[in-house]
């Protein structure tokens, strides 16, 4: 080797030495953080207490209590789950877990209310109990009374699949629908077999072919409703929903883990192709790379992909990529298509070249901040080991953990109304647990068990 090779090569590797001496302090940083926040939520009625919209937040100028305690977005199973999927000091954390898994029995004991799929209500504890059991080998019994109760809800809400457009998204989403239940179901196949291979059954059916819907043919996914209550008047002919936690992408990574778990009912891989195929259809492009529209109107629809001109919406987990990007990679695992696994690869390259000032993140929560960017990209770097992912991972973690702010009741604001960061908010989707977490795993540089199976992430 010359002498100008050999300083090259020793300057390379000091430099590897400084980069991975650097992640690892950021990942120590990052611990510190996640372990300040779950302190923060370790009281149950101090949580309650301090997750509001301060006045200076709101918009009416009033501060509003949004603690809501069968949620996992701002409520007792949330927390729970929280407390039992992080990664490190079980032993000071499981019991926290069950504080706020006994608060959220009182609150299910007090009447289940209705079905409402697995983020709010009696679905909502069923995945803490669930998580909790798996991290402790407790909580049997419970867990055996969530699993008849899931069972009886698919038995009484499964609906028929029928020729013409869904009246709700509702009836299939992650959030509130059968896609949700039956990743708890997949997780309990053991025990709630029956149940899952309906649920199956029921998203294979609506996977393939098409409906008449105003002279044209739409895919059974089709739903008269709007993707948010309050646009409808820009739905006039309801919608196509394309993103993870509402949309078509839910119940192709919920077949896909099926799959690979080996649960499959006929016509399953007919009906991924058909799915992944509708997604393919619909990957657009800018100037930065592929993207996914998170829902389309009847005139978009009408139109085609070649004629869509929208903006992509934020990466996050709730619509287009890395959501979207994820459920492609777990088809395209199961599937045996590295197509479908390279377009996912696409989109997120178009995050690599897009600068994050223009991503649209004002956010820092799991559904739709950076949290929820962090740990998807990491899951979708456990296959690729993309050193450039490994980078932007490291950079936002940084921008998570320099948000910290300790004179805060929980450390972070979130983004509840108009003002950004502006909201005090506790739990797993849209606060600081799920922030916690996602800080968690990324300090110890691992797979999470199961805090994320929720989110159709594995």
């Amino acid at each position: 080797m010359s002498g100008a090779a050999d300083v090259s090569a020793k300057g390379g590797e000091a430099r590897e030495r400084a980069d991975g001496a650097a992640t690892r302090g950021l990942r120590e940083r990052a611990g510190a953080v996640s372990a300040a926040i779950l302190e923060r939520l370790a009281d149950p009625a101090a949580t309650v207490a301090a997750t509001r919209i301060p006045a200076e937040a709101a918009d009416d100028g009033v501060a509003e209590p949004v603690w809501a305690e069968l949620t996992l977005g701002s409520g007792s199973p949330g927390l729970a789950l929280a407390f039992a999927g992080a990664a490190r000091d079980p032993e000071r954390q499981v019991p926290r877990a069950h504080a706020y898994l006994t608060a959220g029995t009182r609150a299910v004991s007090g009447g289940p209310g209705a079905a409402s799929g697995i983020f709010k209500g009696p679905g909502a504890l069923a995945f803490a109990v669930l998580v909790a059991h798996r991290t402790t080998g407790g909580y049997v019994s419970a867990l055996g009374r969530f699993d008849a109760y899931q069972r009886d809800l698919v038995r009484t809400v499964l609906p028929p699949v029928e020729d013409r457009p869904l009246s709700t998204i509702g009836h299939y989403e992650v959030v509130r629908g059968l896609t949700g239940v039956g990743r708890y179901l997949l997780a309990r196949a053991e025990t709630c077999e029956e149940p899952l291979t309906a649920v199956l059954d029921h998203l294979v059916r609506l996977s393939v072919g098409t409906v008449e819907h105003q002279g044209a043919r739409v895919p059974r996914w089709w739903a008269l409703d709007a993707p948010r209550t309050g646009s409808e008047e820009a739905f006039p002919g309801g919608h196509l929903n394309l993103g993870l936690s509402h949309g078509v992408a839910g119940p192709l990574a919920l077949m896909a883990l099926a799959w690979e778990q080996g649960v499959r009912v006929p016509g399953q891989q007919e009906a991924m192709e058909a799915t992944a195929g509708l997604l393919r259809a619909w990957a657009v492009t800018d100037r930065h790379g592929v993207f996914w529209p998170g829902h389309l109107s009847f005139a978009e629809w009408r139109r085609g992909p070649a004629a869509y001109d929208g903006r992509a919406k934020w990466p996050a987990w709730c619509y287009g990529a890395p959501g979207v990007s994820r459920a492609l990679q777990l088809a395209g695992r199961a599937l045996g298509r590295s197509d479908l696994s390279d377009l996912a690869r696409a989109s997120v390259d178009r995050l690599l070249a897009l600068p994050r000032s223009d991503w649209g993140i004002n956010d820092h929560a799991l559904c739709h901040g950076w949290a929820g960017a962090l740990h998807q990209l990491g899951r979708l770097d456990e296959e690729w080991r993309d050193p450039r992912l490994a980078r932007l991972r490291d950079d936002i973690a940084s921008e998570l953990v320099t948000a910290f702010d300790p004179a805060l009741p929980f450390g972070l604001r979130f983004t509840m109304t108009k003002v950004p960061f502006g909201s005090d908010v506790s739990g797993y989707l849209d606060g600081a647990a799920g922030v916690a977490l996602a800080l968690d795993s990324y300090a110890v540089d691992g797979t999470p068990a199961d805090w994320d199976m929720p989110l159709l992430l594995a």
